[in-house]
């Protein structure tokens, strides 16, 4: 999913704030609308909206549900079949009014604005779609990131590199990170490989990296298989091994999911 480049930084890794099931949100919404996303439509967007609310487009539920609570799509579970695949813009006003924060704006005060944006969309969710979840602990298959036999061959940060700094290229089967950490690369790992992955190296401190390898037409989301066979280069595994001295194995464990009990389809504005 496309967010917008203004609140890219703002919303990666940050910690939902004050979305336990249940909870009545202490923000909400003035006016909001929902409509069917144009079918011609590409990319997705979340971002800023009028008076300080949010726009999205061409975001399917899944999405906005995972936006929400600040999880991966692997990690909602048994929803409709129309909840992954169709597409709405949704926007909505604020209940009270709100400032975007500006490049000068303290981490802490991004976060809980971030926060406040996060549980009026809930309530967007929660009125407009009728969403009902229920947070469940299931054992399923997650991978466990390992150091390799002779070592791992991650790079002492580049001095006169901006970092911490993650981003990945699924169609061309790219990784590149800058004074990153291991839970930046296992969140990019779990985003692609759309399974858990859970860092056992005990390698603390930041590093560079680049990882090429050869797109996955599951991971991506791909539907020509024989396009992606047609592309050269190793799996994402053997790329680890090889390129980072790092190995996934893959094990069961516990995952936190997110049980969809209702959703439907959003009446008229």
């Amino acid at each position: 999913m496309r967010v917008c480049k203004e609140m890219t930084k703002m919303w990666i890794g940050l910690v939902a704030l004050g979305l336990a099931f249940g909870q009545t949100p202490e923000y909400g919404y003035e006016v909001a609308t929902v409509k069917k996303a144009d079918p011609a439509a590409r990319g997705n967007r979340i971002g800023p909206g009028p008076q300080g609310g949010m726009r999205t487009s061409n975001t399917t539920l899944q999405m906005l549900i995972a936006f929400v609570y600040n999880v991966q799509d692997y990690q909602i579970v048994d929803a409709p079949a129309w909840v992954k695949s169709e597409a709405f813009d949704v926007s909505f006003t604020p209940d009270r009014p709100e400032a975007m924060p500006g490049p000068g704006t303290k981490v802490g005060e991004v976060e809980t604005y971030i926060g406040r944006q996060r549980l009026r969309l809930k309530a967007v969710l929660r009125d407009r779609f009728g969403l009902v979840l229920r947070e469940e602990t299931r054992q399923l298959p997650v991978y466990v990131l390992v150091v390799a036999k002779g070592g791992h061959k991650l790079k002492t940060p580049d001095e006169g590199k901006k970092g911490p700094s993650m981003s990945t290229n699924q169609e061309r089967g790219i990784m590149t990170g800058y004074g990153i950490n291991m839970g930046l690369l296992t969140g990019a790992l779990a985003r692609y490989l759309k399974r858990p992955v859970t860092d056992e190296t005990g390698f603390m401190t930041p590093f560079d990296m680049t990882l090429e390898f050869k797109p996955d037409a599951v991971a991506t989301g791909q539907k020509d298989d024989a396009l992606a066979a047609d592309l050269e280069g190793a799996s994402i595994f053997t790329a680890l091994q090889e390129q980072l001295g790092l190995k996934l194995e893959s094990k069961k464990g516990p995952v936190t999911v997110y049980v969809v009990e209702k959703a439907e389809h959003p009446g008229e504005n």
